[in-house]
């Protein structure tokens, strides 16, 4: 329910916690602060959304020596535990007045944080003197306007992290927008404690039932009022009104544009970009097997020749070497998916009867396919592909072949057990289904010339 915080300060001395925190409270900017204790875990949800972490560089007091490798240590352990995967970029401030100790701490962190938590890496190290803002004997906050001058010129030194702060935050501007205009459909004379409630209740239950259809709202109520909002939301982002800064600050952060040629992206690149705009990985969000445009692993008691054979008329190496194109010898490199398609309606609705599902194979790009008599690679018509994808479990970049011959239905109850891996968004999923009716609607007609 509660957003979480976008800057986070953690020191091991009560009274200087409280100053910079009385002093971001005065900028108006909500801070939350943590008092490190070396016995105690730091609260990890603490850190899903921070985008500046204020960090004090001694923070196991008791430690006294002139090599700081130890607080170092100590800074990548915080870092390593507490940054969520999909908490998003973030700078580190640290408080000291020796700029060359943040500079060394940034090579530190360079060498030594787990290359298999890219997302514990911050986008840039710097240093504030905690001394010049308030005052370390007393605590008091000394100069709140100066901090802010300060952080808003760390942040700015990445132009592309304080434009992505600043969409951030016109994003949750956007939401509160749309809130509103949502809550002044409450007539007035219901807007009372006692009568709030329920006038809100008829107009989510209206919006969702214009959305879904009345008898679906109850499967899942969220789900509903959001495929709701969700343009109206879209839009007013998009449509967000900015001053001369903003648009200053967009120009200083997206320049390569103008270049004459940009750099061309790795296949890792353009899997990732791929990724993120088309495909939907499960476990950030939830995926079922039966969910439109769910991408699934083929289930064990179907990956055999007899099994195969029962289901598509053809055994595993005739699939694979005739229909996908792939030598024998890199059949084992090959992963055998399912792919639900079908009308978004009778998915949107649960309508009952059984699930379409297309049979795949991801080829990893390094895999050559076969090729015919002139050397060409000639895949069938019925095959769509997708772009290059990544995922995280399979850093490999891979492309998704889709054959619209090979099809099989199943009801919903039947794929609980299934494994789905990830799902196409709307748009790729689009792009699937458009190429399958256009293969399996093909008229025999004879036109004259």
């Amino acid at each position: 329910m509660f957003a979480a915080p976008r800057f986070l300060a953690v020191d091991d001395k009560a009274e200087h916690l409280t100053a910079i925190l009385e002093t971001f409270q005065r900028l108006g900017a909500p801070c939350m602060g943590i008092q490190f204790d070396p016995a105690q875990p730091l609260e990890r949800l603490s850190f899903r959304g921070v985008r500046a972490l204020f960090l004090d560089l001694h923070l196991i007091s008791g430690v006294k020596t002139t090599d700081d490798k130890q607080h170092y240590a100590n800074i990548a352990s915080i870092l390593e535990d507490n940054i969520s995967e999909i908490g998003g970029p973030f700078i580190l401030i640290l408080w000291t007045e020796h700029a060359q100790l943040a500079t060394a701490l940034n090579d530190y962190l360079d060498q030594s944080l787990d290359p298999d938590k890219p997302w514990c890496r911050p986008l840039a190290v710097m240093s504030l003197p905690k001394e010049k803002f308030i005052n370390v004997g007393t605590g008091v906050t000394e100069a709140a306007d100066e901090l802010r001058q300060a952080v808003e010129s760390a942040l700015d030194a990445n132009p592309q992290l304080a434009a992505l702060i600043g969409w951030e935050t016109d994003v949750l501007a956007a939401a509160g927008e749309t809130l509103s205009s949502l809550t002044s459909l409450v007539p007035a004379a219901s807007r009372t404690t006692a009568a709030f409630g329920g006038a809100l209740d008829e107009v989510l239950s209206r919006l969702a039932v214009e959305a879904v259809g009345k008898k679906h709202v109850a499967d899942d109520p969220r789900a509903a009022v959001t495929s709701a909002l969700a343009p109206i939301l879209a839009d007013r982002i998009v449509n967000q009104e900015g001053d001369g800064s903003v648009a200053a600050l967009w120009t200083k952060a997206v320049t390569r544009h103008g270049q004459k040629q940009l750099p061309q992206a790795t296949l890792a690149e353009a899997g990732g970009i791929n990724r993120m705009l088309h495909v939907a990985v499960a476990g950030p969000e939830r995926i079922a097997s039966a969910d439109w445009g769910a991408v699934s692993e083929t289930p064990p008691n179907f990956w055999s020749d007899a099994a195969l054979t029962d289901l598509l008329g053809v055994d595993i190496d005739h699939l694979l070497r005739a229909e996908f194109k792939v030598h024998r010898d890199h059949h084992a490199k090959c992963r055998p998916r399912l792919v639900r398609i079908g009308a978004v309606c009778d998915h949107a609705q649960k309508r009952p009867g059984p699930i379409p599902f297309l049979f795949a194979i991801e080829i990893p790009v390094a895999v050559p396919r076969l090729a015919g008599p002139d050397g060409k690679v000639v895949p069938p018509a019925a095959e769509w592909r997708s772009p290059v994808l990544t995922l995280p479990s399979v850093p490999d970049p891979f492309v998704l072949h889709v054959n619209s011959r090979f099809e099989i239905t199943r009801p919903a109850a039947a794929t609980e057990t299934w494994l789905a891996i990830y799902r196409l968004r709307e748009q790729l999923l689009m792009q699937l289904i458009g190429h399958t009716t256009t293969y399996v609607g093909r008229p025999g007609i004879v036109r004259l010339a």
